[in-house]
Parts: C-alpha cells; structure tokens; sequence
C-alpha cells in the first residue's frame, strides 16, 4: 500500500470517526455507586436498607457460604433467598433504582445461579456476554433489568446470570494504591470497562471520615480524581464496609461535578488494548479512555502505543471550546523502518546500511556461513566491533529498541555473555545487554531487568531490548514474545562508545554468533519485534522526490483539510452557548502554521512546509538548540562554547567533548534547514541563535512582552496568557541547567497572570478568573494567590461547597509540605485576600 493511499483511508476514517460523534444518554460506566457491605452484624439493620434503597447510586455486597446443599449469608443460617426479596422490594418500589450485587462465592456456580434463577428477581436481573459494551443506563431502567450481579471467589463451572468481576473490571486496593502510583505492575485488565476499588473506606487518611468532617476531607475525592486520570477510568464501584458507607454519601455529587474528556484509541475498528500518555499524571488506559476535567483549565492529552502513529497526535481542549462528547484517535501502524538508526545484516562486512561510508573498527572477529542464517559475524572471546557515539543512534535519554539474531557456543555459568554495551560505568551510563548466568538482562548500570528464561548453547535465538521513556519500562523479547519488564526505570545517559560483542563487566565477551543487529530510537510495538522474530526484511523508507511538490506538501494538506472538517463537524455537533464574544479568544495571538517552535507545554517543532517533525530532534540536538536559543536571549551573545561543552557534555574533557558538540551541532544545522528561518551560527567562541521575521516561538513572543518598560496593557497581558497557557516551560524534560531558567521564568508567567485576573475580577468575569488561576497553579500548586482566585470564581458562580472543598484540599497540600497547619481559616482567608486583590 502506498503512503498516499494509507494517508487517504487515515484522513477517511478521521471523517467518519468524528461524524459519528453522538449526544448518548448516560452510559453505564459513566457512573459510580457506592458498594455497602452486608454482614453477620449489619444484615438486620434498618437504616442499612433503607439507605440503600433510598440512595439511588448504591449497592450491596454479600459473603456468601454453602450450608447443607443451601446458599447463606457467611457465619449464618440466613438464606440468600431473603437478601434477593429484599433487593426485590427496592427495584419494583422504585423503578428508577439499578442495584449492583456483589457476590463472593466458593462452590459450584450453577447451584448459585439456580437460586438466583427461581427466584421473583430473575426478571429483573441483567447479564452482559463478555466482550459487548455495555448499554446506556436509561435502557436498563426502561427494560426493568435493574439488578447486575457480580461474582468473585474460588468458584467452579461458568454462570449465566453473574459477572466474573476479573472478566469485566480493573480492580485496585486503596489500602495499596501506593504501589500503582510508579508502576505498570497489574494492570493486565486495563482495558477491561468497570473500575473498581476496594476497601474504599480504608483508604490512609489523617482525618478518618465521620459525619461531621467527611464534606471538609477532600482525601477522598482527590484520591478518586487521581486514579481515574491515572488508569482513564471514572471509578464505578467504591466498596465501603463496617457501616462506613454512610459517612461517603457526599463522593457521588461532589465526583459528578467533573466533566470527562472521553475517546477511543482505535485499530482496524477495534479499540487497542492498551495506551501510554506522555502526560505525566496518567499511567496507563485501555483503549477507551476518560479523563477527568473541569472547565476552566486546559488540557493537552498526547496518548501513544508502541508500533502505532496517532491521528490526531494530540488532544488539546481549551476553556474556549465546547468539549466534544467523544474523540476519536486512529492508531496506524508505522513502518519497521521508521526511526531505524543503525542497520547491521553482516553479510561479509561490517557496514551500517543507513550510513555506508562510515568505517567501523574491531578486533578478533570473523564472516562465517550458517546453515540456518547464511553470512553471520563470529565473535569468539574478547572479539568485538566498536560501533561509535551511542548519540549516532538516538540512545541517550531517548526511547530505544535493540534487536539481533544471536547463538552462544559457550553459556557463562556464572558471568555475562555480551551482545551489545559499552565501558563506562556510573549510574545510567553503563549499558549491558547480556545474557547473565544463561539469563538475557537489560542493565543500565544498577537500573536492570534480568528476566526468567534460560538460554542455550548452539542455538539461534532473537532478542530484543525495549526502552520506553515516558514510562521508564525496560522490556526483553525472546523470539518475539515478550518475557518480562520492570518499569519507573530513568533513561541511559551515556556518552563513550557502544560496542558489539562486549559490555561493562571485565571479561564479558559474546562468545557466538549475531547477524541482523537493529537499532532505533523508538520502541518498537509487540507486534513488530514479532515480525523481527519471523525475519521479516526490512524496507528502508524513501526519500520523496524534490521536484513532487503533490507529494512534498500531501501530509500538509490532509492535515489542513483534516484540522477544517474536525472544526465544522464540532460546531454542527454543539453550538457554544451565548453570543457574547470572549474577549480572551479574541485577543489570542495569530500563531502561524509554519516555521514554529514551541516551549510552553511539550516542546513542538513545526517546519517551513507545516509539516510537525518533532520527532526528529534527539535529546542532545533538543538541549543543543534550546540552551544556545535561552542564553542568546539572556546575555544577548549566546552560549559560549566552553559552556556548551561543561554543562551539555559534563564528565567528558578535551577533544571528545569537542567531537561531541560537532556532531550533535552538524545534525541541528541539518534539521533547522526545513526551517528557512532560524540558524545556530559561530562567532568568536560562542554559538548564536539567529532567526528571521517569520519564525515564530511562543517562549521568544512571551520574553519580548515581559522586557516592556512600564508594563503590560491588559491586552498584552491576554496575548501573555495565550502564549503560556499550554503548560510549563519545556514540559517533561529535566535538564539540570534549566532549572534556574524554568523559575524565572514561572515568576513572570504567575506575576502577570495575577495581574490579568485582578483585572477580571473587578470585571466580575468567575470563568476567566479561574482559567487563570488554574494556569497559575501549574506552576505553584501553593500559590496563595491563585487559589483565593479560585475560590471567588467558584463562588461567584454559585458553587460555595466546592469553593470550601478547594480550600480545605488547598490547607492538606500545605501541611504536607510545610509540616504545619495553615494559619487561617476559609472566611479570615477570603476576608484578607479581597483586600488585596
């Protein structure tokens, strides 16, 4: 299929995706109930009941024994008969209520189902085949199957009226949440629809719920808003015990309040199984995503799958626009050639196919013809071929996948057998794949995996080694299926050169055979290092023809006309309410689609053509280009090159930090030449960032407002906040050096965003008052300032309760931090704030 062709059915599907968007009723999984549970103390209380029946998002949950060929309630005599004309009574007293069950059950199945089955309830019960979606809230009401059964336990035989919950629902603990906040450990069910949390009740709190504090703990709501963003999923099922669940009927309005930025991440009509963000904040989510918001904010969601390309790449909602009911993302799958860095087939010599002028050096090695494999490299013990600067390959704090075909005729019992490293040591810097004691490891130098397989001599194998950035996971495919990872791994940070055949530890040769050697600076999806396993040749990607301008401008085009149907398809589907015109979107700066880069937020790279080639700038290019383009604003002259090369390239002296710079500066120049605008130019020992009219930078716009003399006018100052609004200065990158930088520069965006939303204020403007003052807490989530900011708003347009939650969420954070409580209270706070803002 040719690339054409492909970028048509994407631009086809985009259409179709997004003219299915639909105003749905309530779906079920939209929702959350309260899940009490009924026990051998509780079963015989009133009050319990009639919570439950009164309180229309609630449930039950029931222990349950066998106890002579009978059903029970467990450590009674109580019959499950007694519990289901209970729930009977509430669902055909109150047509509206939907009851889920909670059963834990160990036994056979079919003897609960036929208890369920023969009884008056069985009408009114409703049961989801797995695999189809589940329907909308309203159908099941009107159906009168109003009763959902859930069931957990070691029980035999498959039901046909219950839901196994592990077929259905991603289950956490909240006695264990702590342990899902850096890790993907447990997450198999991710995509499954339901969320539920367990132990709801029990989560660690410094103030326990009762009924006089459960409206001031905002512990509670935090910690559910954090793990919907975290696994993009609304919690469904809160199970609360010990009487507990009356101190928790406040969760349900107070969750309801926010909205949700829901999708799809979809394939070939099926939505993916599972789906990274490089937002931060969120771990990891089934194809079917939500995504906490309240209006106000802005919100820029960048999901991604290893192997896939998205369209769109980004999602990004305003406080200017109507949030769509549905996004719609494509997955597509890329090419195996993309992003490829080093291609290696040792076919009687020792050639890069990407770069094959380059000359590589080695010693002890040898060609040799394998029955199996044909040409192959042989390297005995202590042979090895230096394959150069590992930023030749994208591999310092980068993504990356290395893959090769490899047999061992001699297996270390107690040592490494090296593929690929290098030997440096230090903290990240030292990296070894290698099989150790017979195991294949992934080591970064005291940041390693080793995984459970055991290796043998005379044998082929393929391995690959997967790096993912985002999420720190260190990955090892054996013959094309995935055999283990860790995650919350920092990146390789090396510099000295990589080798083939030996690694850090003394002594490490491969003791074998390689052939097909890959390197990319992107992780490869399951599937495609499964195609690697197969020996799936592959296409290196060509080049377009210069003097096509059709095809030189084609993914410009399709974007643009994409970009145009996106925003009528939107408008048709909702019309913003009012007519008064907004002055902030008014007043928005005109950002060019072309020759731009972008600091504030993730930082984007748009070239002359409009064509988004931020994949292109490696970490190193990255740093090179952004500290010559800050210290030429700084001082003016720009970034010395001792600087340049003390603070980019620290630990390395002399020559090869000179080496480095030259290399890392010639690929910059490279890729600033789609630009037509911007250039890094030498002069008497400094680099200099130069750029023309029509390039256009959100970070070098917001620098000249702030050097005016007396001050921003109120306009500048809304052009000010469009600049910034998209987040924090290079968001997601840690560099030492920009420390000082990114602060500096925070105390300008809060100051003149205080001052913009003191001008709001007086204008009695709640909604863009608050747009600010989230905006301000990006940056200082303690900052005074922006929260009485964002109380007034809140109360100005009615909302007190959660203008209180805010603040009492606000004095935990300060506590924490501060180890001590805050010195006021909500009405001394507000009181001395008005006066000064």
């Amino acid at each position: 299929m040719s690339e054409k062709i492909r970028n048509i059915i994407i631009l086809i599907s985009v259409i179709i995706g997004l003219t299915q968007l639909e105003l749905k009723a309530s779906d079920f999984t939209e929702n959350t109930f309260l899940i009490a549970e009924i026990n051998a103390q509780n079963y015989n209380s009133n009050r319990l009941w009639n919570f439950v029946g009164d309180n229309k998002w609630s449930g039950i949950k029931l222990e349950l024994d066998t106890l002579e060929h009978e059903i029970v309630l467990a450590n009674t005599n109580t019959p499950l008969n007694i519990f289901l004309e209970k729930i009977n009574t509430i669902v055909t007293a109150d047509d509206s209520k939907l009851i889920p069950v909670f059963l834990n059950y160990s036994g056979d199945v079919l003897l609960l189902d036929s208890v369920i089955n023969n009884s008056e309830i069985s009408s009114r019960t409703f049961y989801l085949p797995q695999g189809e979606a589940w329907p909308a809230l309203d159908y099941l009401i009107q159906a009168k199957r109003q009763v959902l059964f859930f069931i957990s336990g070691n029980f035999v035989n498959e039901s046909r009226v219950l839901h196994a919950i592990e077929n259905y629902a991603f289950q956490i603990s909240a006695t264990q949440l702590a342990a899902y906040s850096t890790t993907l450990e447990n997450t198999s069910n991710i995509n499954k629809e339901l969320l539920i949390i367990e132990n709801f009740d029990q989560l660690p709190t410094e103030v326990p719920p009762n009924r006089l504090s459960r409206n001031l703990n905002p512990d509670y709501i935090n910690n559910l808003l954090e793990n919907w963003k975290k696994f993009g999923k609304k919690p469904n099922f809160l199970l609360v015990g010990n009487n507990n669940v009356f101190n928790f009927d406040f969760i349900i309005d107070q969750l309801n309040s926010f909205q949700a930025i829901k999708g799809q991440v979809r394939i070939s009509g099926k939505n993916l199984e599972r789906v990274y963000w490089k937002n931060p904040d969120i771990l990891v989510t089934g194809g079917e995503f939500s995504i906490p918001y309240r209006g106000g904010e802005e919100v820029i969601l960048s999901p991604f799958a290893p192997g896939y390309q998205m369209t769109p790449y980004q999602i990004i909602v305003t406080s200017e626009m109507v949030v769509p009911e549905n996004f719609r993302i494509l997955a597509n799958p890329l090419e195996l050639a993309e992003g490829l860095q080093g291609s290696f087939r040792f076919d009687d010599v020792i050639r890069d196919e990407l770069n094959p002028e380059k000359i590589f050096d080695g010693t002890g090695y040898s060609f040799t013809e394998d029955i199996e494999r044909g040409s192959v490299l042989r390297l005995p013990e202590n042979a090895n071929i230096n394959l150069g600067n590992p930023d030749n390959y994208g591999l310092p704090n980068s993504s990356f996948t290395v893959s090769c075909f490899v047999k061992f005729t001699d297996i270390m019992e107690f040592g490494d057998n090296a593929i690929m490293g290098n030997a440096e040591s230090g903290y990240r810097r030292g990296m070894h794949l290698v099989l150790r004691s017979g195991h294949p490891y992934f080591g970064l130098w005291a940041n390693d995996f080793m995984s459970d397989e055991i290796l043998e001599n005379n044998t082929w194998y393929h391995l690959a080694w997967r790096y993912i950035l985002e999420t720190g996971e260190q990955a090892i495919f054996l013959n094309g299926q995935y055999i283990g990872s860790s995650d919350g791994h920092p990146p390789y940070s090396g510099t000295s050169d990589i080798h083939v055949g030996s690694a850090i530890s003394q002594g490490a040769s491969l003791r074998g055979y390689i052939d097909d050697l890959y390197i990319w600076d992107r992780p490869l999806g399951n599937d495609e290092i499964n195609r690697l396993a197969l020996d799936e040749e592959i296409e290196m990607l060509k080049e377009t023809e210069k003097g096509d301008w059709f095809s030189k401008n084609f993914l410009t085009i399709i974007f643009v006309i994409s970009g145009l149907i996106i925003l009528i398809i939107i408008g048709l589907v909702r019309f913003r309410k009012g007519s008064k015109k907004n002055t902030l979107a008014a007043n928005a700066p005109v950002t060019p689609n072309k020759n731009q880069v972008q600091l504030f937020g993730e930082f984007r790279a748009i070239n002359s053509e409009g064509k988004d080639i931020t994949e292109l700038f490696t970490p190193k290019v990255k740093e090179l280009l952004l500290f010559t383009l800050i210290y030429t604003l700084k001082n003016g002259i720009g970034a010395s090159v001792t600087e340049v090369n003390d603070i980019l390239w620290e630990g390395i002296k002399g020559k090869k930090a000179a080496n480095n710079r030259a290399v890392t500066l010639n690929k910059l120049r490279k890729i600033l030449t789609q630009f037509n605008a911007i250039e890094i130019v030498s002069n008497s020992g400094y680099l200099q960032f130069k750029s023309s009219g029509i390039f256009f930078s959100d970070y070098l716009e917001a620098f000249r407002l702030c050097q005016i003399p007396e001050g921003m006018t109120t306009r500048q100052l809304e052009t000010f906040f469009h600049l910034v609004k998209k987040g924090r200065l290079l968001k997601g990158i840690d560099w030492p050096w920009l420390d000082e930088i990114r602060g500096f520069t925070g105390n300008q965006v809060i100051d003149n965003l205080i001052k913009l939303a003191s001008v709001y204020k007086k204008q009695n403007r709640p909604k863009e008052v608050e747009a600010l003052a989230l905006r301000i807490l990006d940056y200082d989530d303690l900052n005074e300032e922006a929260i009485f900011l964002q109380i007034w708003a809140l109360q100005a347009s009615g909302n007190t309760h959660l203008a209180k939650f805010n603040f009492k969420s606000f004095c935990s954070k300060y506590e924490k931090s501060m180890s001590e409580p805050y010195s006021m209270d909500f009405n001394q706070f507000t009181a001395f704030y008005a006066e000064q803002l």
